[in-house]
């Protein structure tokens, strides 16, 4: 009876779990790659299809580098304009639900900003995973500057035909 947990465990069949392997991290080193990799005849000459491909790699970077760049700048010019023109108390009691990249969400509002958003002088928009509120013209200027940012706007009322339903009514226990 003196023998641990472990003991009986292993000798009534059970195996021991295997300790998972670790991975060993890279040192950053990479054999063969010192100043002379190739050795005398790599040394300090390229072919000119090898410089032609390095020369098309640097364009092809640059272009990206420049495209990134512009993505930045136009980001930070939103950001500012969020910033600027953002409704900062608006937090409430009433909640305003809107869809927002095919998921519907919420938002606890205050009530005359809820009609604002409805009447849509008011319209929702994110920066960096949080939600702000601004004015329909800061938005107007966000989609001039990039027209994929996330701006909701309310949805126009549908014209449905609601015409053969006359005969069945709501039931007045319900709750939308």
């Amino acid at each position: 009876m003196s023998d641990s947990l472990r003991d009986q465990l292993l000798q009534a069949g059970f195996n021991a779990p295997k300790e998972p392997e670790r991975r060993k991290r890279p040192t950053g080193k990479k054999p063969g790659r010192g100043k002379n990799p190739g050795g005398k005849a790599a040394a300090g000459q390229q072919t000119g299809r090898a410089a032609s491909t390095q020369r098309g790699k640097t364009d092809a970077d640059g272009e990206a580098e420049a495209r990134i760049a512009r993505r930045k700048a136009i980001k930070a010019e939103i950001k500012t304009l969020i910033e600027a023109a953002a409704i900062k108390e608006f937090q409430g009691e009433s909640v305003y639900r809107f869809i927002l990249n095919k998921r519907i969400r919420e938002l606890h509002v205050k009530e005359d900003i809820r009609l604002q958003l409805i009447a849509g002088t008011l319209v929702i928009t994110r920066l960096n995973g949080t939600t702000w509120l601004v004015p329909e013209t800061t938005a107007e200027a966000i989609r001039k500057l990039n027209p994929d940012w996330a701006v909701v706007t309310p949805a126009p009322d549908s014209s449905e035909d609601t015409s053969g339903y006359e005969d069945f009514t709501v039931p007045d226990d319900l709750q939308w």
